[in-house]
C-alpha cells in the first residue's frame, strides 16, 4: 500500500511540473513573439539615429493585432502608431509585418476600427482600414496589399452597425441598468468584420466609470470586456 502512495504521489508531481513548465513555456514563447515584434518596430520604423520625445514617452507607441492572413498556419501582425512623430491628429501611420516580421505594406493617415475582412482575394484575407472617418476595403493583389487608401473600394456597414446596436441593447448587460451606449472604436487591432465595440454607464452608477460590450454580428454573441480588453 505504502508502494502505491508513493507512486500516485509522484505522478501528481510529474503531472503538475508538466502543467508549470507548459505554462511556463507558452509566457516565454509570447514573451518571445512581442521581442521580436519590438525588435523589428525599433529596426524597420524607428529612425536609428534619433531618440524618442519625451512626449512620445507618455503615450503607447503603438497598438498591434495578429492574424493569419494567408491561411499558412502562421500569423501577420498589424501595427498602428500612436507617438505624435508618426500621427496627425487622430491619424497615424500603420505597418504590415509578414510572418517574418518584414513589413509588406505600410500606409498613411490611420484611424482605429482596424479590421480583418471577411473575403479572400488572391489567397489573403481582406483588410478593412479606415482613414479621414471612411473605412475601405484593402485587398492583396500583385503580392501585396493595396498601400493606395485613396483608389480602393469604400465600405459601408450602415444596416450590420444598427443590428449590432439592437443587440447590445438588447443584452442583459445593458438592460440591467444601461443607459448612454455610444459605438467605441477602439477595438483591438485586427478584429472581426462583424465585430462592434460599445461603451455604456450605468443608471445609480455612484462613478463615470464606462463599461463596454463586444458584439459579434455574425454569431450574435455579446459579451462584456474591461477597459484593458477592449484594444488587446
Amino acid at each position: 500500500m505504502e508502494h502505491r502512495h508513493i507512486v500516485f504521489y509522484s505522478i501528481v508531481i510529474t503531472v503538475i511540473a508538466l502543467v508549470v513548465f507548459g505554462l511556463r513555456e507558452q509566457e516565454v514563447h509570447q514573451q518571445s513573439i512581442d521581442e521580436k515584434l519590438a525588435s523589428a518596430i525599433k529596426k524597420q520604423i524607428f529612425p536609428s539615429d534619433k531618440t524618442i520625445s519625451n512626449t512620445d514617452q507618455k503615450l503607447p507607441y503603438y497598438l498591434y493585432g495578429r492574424a493569419d492572413l494567408n491561411n499558412n498556419g502562421k500569423e501577420e501582425t498589424f501595427v498602428l502608431m500612436q507617438s505624435e512623430r508618426y500621427c496627425e491628429k487622430d491619424e497615424c501611420k500603420a505597418y504590415l509585418f509578414d510572418d517574418q516580421y518584414k513589413i509588406m505594406a505600410k500606409w498613411e493617415k490611420i484611424q482605429q476600427p482596424v479590421l480583418v475582412g471577411d473575403d479572400i482575394n488572391n489567397g489573403w484575407k481582406d483588410i478593412l482600414l479606415t482613414s479621414d472617418n471612411q473605412t475601405y476595403l484593402i485587398q492583396y493583389k500583385d503580392k501585396t496589399y493595396n498601400e493606395k487608401i485613396s483608389t480602393a473600394p469604400k465600405y459601408t456597414d450602415k444596416a450590420q452597425a444598427l443590428e449590432a446596436v439592437g443587440l447590445a441593447i438588447d443584452s442583459e448587460y445593458y438592460q440591467a441598468n444601461g443607459t448612454n451606449l455610444e459605438l467605441d472604436y477602439n477595438q483591438p487591432i485586427f478584429d472581426c468584420q462583424t465585430c462592434y465595440l460599445f461603451s455604456y454607464e450605468e443608471f445609480d452608477s455612484t462613478n463615470s466609470q464606462q463599461h463596454y460590450l463586444a458584439v459579434n454580428v455574425a454569431t450574435g454573441s455579446i459579451k462584456k470586456v474591461n477597459d484593458s480588453q477592449k484594444e488587446q
